[in-house]
């Protein structure tokens, strides 16, 4: 199992760098207290600019503790009084969530994309029966998948589908494939049947 909690951040303009830096900080002290971090820019689509730092744990008990440890670091108490006396940016989370197919790869990837849907929790189990035959098809092009649902965020109906890539050659490649491959588009109708994509967005790790 994976649990992820992610943080974003809109950064006020002008301010980039700063709230950049910021969450520079944040990862390396959360790092330090057992998380394993990464921080995602917005390159295209929904909330374009935005950062989202991901923090993931083996467990829900792992991500307590190392919440509770870094919460308590000096170091990060401090990045929040500096948040309090000259904000960088608008703050969301954390939001929890938990990884019901795939999981992060080794070495992580650099680019992602995530295709939020509105997933009533009744339909979940058909989107488990569609899941494997996805994966079997990104396989071939290389593409990893996963799916996350929400366990503590403002919206519960909301999953997302996300598909991890080499290099922004890699996913434009990747893209004509899936564009052309019918496998691919009977897939997504039957997604669709089940839920209603609302936003797509492709991030970069920084």
């Amino acid at each position: 199992m994976t649990i992820c909690t992610i943080r974003e951040v809109t950064p006020h303009l002008g301010k980039e760098a700063l709230a950049e830096s910021r969450l520079r900080r944040a990862a390396g002290v959360m790092a330090r207290h057992g998380a394993f971090t990464r921080i995602m820019k917005v390159i295209a689509g929904a909330n374009v600019g935005d950062y989202s730092l991901q923090s993931f744990y083996s467990s829900f008990s792992d991500g307590a503790t190392a919440f509770q440890k870094f919460g308590s670091d000096p170091e990060f108490q401090a990045l929040f009084n500096e948040r309090a006396t000259n904000p960088a940016g608008d703050l969301r989370g954390p939001n929890i969530y938990r990884m019901v197919y795939g999981g992060p790869t080794n070495p992580p990837r650099p680019l992602m994309v995530a295709r939020a849907y509105h997933m009533p929790r009744n339909n979940m189990g058909g989107v488990m029966e569609l899941a494997p035959q996805l994966d079997k098809l990104m396989q071939s092009m290389d593409v990893s998948i996963g799916i996350v649902v929400p366990v503590a965020a403002e919206d519960h109906e909301e999953m997302f589908v996300v598909y991890r890539f080499h290099s922004m050659d890699h996913w434009g490649e990747s893209v004509d494939k899936m564009v052309d491959n019918e496998e691919f588009q009977s897939l997504v109708a039957k997604g669709n049947e089940l839920g209603t994509l609302k936003t797509t967005r492709i991030m970069s790790a920084i």
